[in-house]
């Protein structure tokens, strides 16, 4: 189980999305696009009390971006699928949301052993999402 305490940039977690929202997460997209069920998220950004999280996808799709694999560690399910992160959807909730999201969500990840995404991913995840409008 996760504790609120490990969580930080690059974490990958597999979150209940119901139960996010359920525990005080809010997601930036409403409607029909918002993510439903159990998937994977990552952490794009993060500070002692809550952090912003994007979902993780299987399949390419609207708004949909892959994520390159050389950028993942954690187990080998994780660093060897292909993913893609939504572009328009971030999630931002409280680490309690989230912890009981991915118990809700069926994490199954431990200490030592947690999928992430590198700081260089983050960093192109994040910028995809909210670019620089300086940099033209």
């Amino acid at each position: 189980m996760i504790e609120a305490r490990e969580i930080k940039d690059g974490l990958v977690l597999h979150l209940d999305s119901d139960e996010l929202e359920a525990s005080g997460g809010r997601c930036a997209e409403n409607g029909s696009n918002r993510v439903e069920g159990s998937l994977f998220f990552v952490c794009i950004a993060a500070d002692e009390h809550t952090g912003n999280w994007v979902p993780l996808f299987s399949g390419a799709g609207r708004f949909r971006e892959p994520v390159p694999n050389a950028e993942k560690s954690g187990r080998p399910g994780w660093c060897e699928a292909i993913t893609y992160f939504h572009t328009r959807q971030v999630w931002q909730a409280p680490h309690a949301a989230v912890v009981d999201a991915a118990i809700a969500g069926g994490d199954r990840s431990e200490p030592g052993e947690r999928n992430a995404l590198s700081e260089a991913g983050v960093d192109r995840v994040y910028a995809t999402i909210f670019p620089d409008p300086a940099a033209g």
